[in-house]
This record gives structure tokens, sequence and C-alpha cells, in this order.
């Protein structure tokens, strides 16, 4: 990136730069600009090790006058989603399976489809009607679309 190319709507956007010598990707959280130079402040998405001493951020920083400096190193990451939609219709009405799936609720910790798939963490179930529901999620996705397909009447299944 170019020192001509940082401004302040920069921050929020994911990114990786050079950290030591390896590029890592983070999100950036501050810029800074002097007469000189101009800095961009990364937080890393996962703490690194330098010595005995771990890292969480670090500035990217480039000269105005030649851009020298690690800031040429700094490239924009495609923005994505942090979670995938599932658009599930079911082959018998949510009801049903709530009557039928879940008449003990002992076995599956709950007594309602809605209720065990929102018992995971980052993942919630919403109906839009008798048979359809759209299921979002960070992460566990992978394990909610396989019991869904293991124990539940599915008649199709679409991921986002």
């Amino acid at each position: 990136m170019k020192t001509t190319e940082v401004s302040k709507d920069l921050i929020g956007r994911r990114c990786e730069c050079i950290f030591t010598g390896m590029m890592v990707t983070g999100v950036i959280e501050d810029t800074e600009e002097n007469e000189y130079s101009v800095n961009v402040k990364v937080r890393f998405d996962h703490p690194h090790q330098w010595g005995d001493d771990f890292y969480t951020e670090d500035w990217a920083w480039g000269r105005k006058m030649d851009e020298f400096g690690t800031l040429h190193h700094l490239r924009l990451l495609e923005d994505k989603p942090d979670f995938q939609t599932m658009i599930v219709v079911f082959g018998e009405p949510i009801s049903q399976i709530d009557r039928s799936v879940f008449k003990d609720a002992d076995t599956w910790g709950d007594c309602s489809l809605q209720g065990w798939v929102n018992s995971y963490e980052s993942v919630r179930f919403v109906a839009i009607n008798d048979h359809t529901a759209v299921i979002t999620g960070e992460y566990n996705f992978e394990q909610v679309k396989v019991w869904l397909e293991k124990h539940v009447p599915v008649k199709s299944l679409k991921i986002s």
C-alpha cells in the first residue's frame, strides 16, 4: 500500500501485513500521519511470538518521501462475512419435528428444533414458515448441518 492510499476509512478493514519477516493477517485499528510518514495500526488475528514476547498488534509504516518502510507490504483482504447462512426446507412441518424428534427433551437437551440449534454457540435458527428455516452461524455450522441431515427429514439444504 502506498502512503497516499492511507485514510481513516481503512479502520475496520481486514488486511495482511509483514511482521518479523512473516505475512500475518489482522484488522486495521488506527492510522496516523505526520509530516514525514504514514502509519497503520494492525491488530493481529492471533498473537505472534518474537523472542520471549508475544505481540497482538504492530504498526505498518511508510516514509512519504520514498515509500520506504513496512507499509508497502500491507494488502487489504476481501471483506467476507464472519458467518454462513443455511436455508433448510424440511420434509415435514417444524412443529411435527418438535413433537417427534424432540419428544424426549432429555435426549437432545431441548424440546424443540429451534431451541436445540440455538443452543450451539454462534448458531441461530429462524423459522420462515412451517417447513422452512434460516440458520446462521460463525462456527459449529458444519456440525449442525451433519446433525440435521442425519436426524431430521430435510427436503433441501442450501448454504451460502
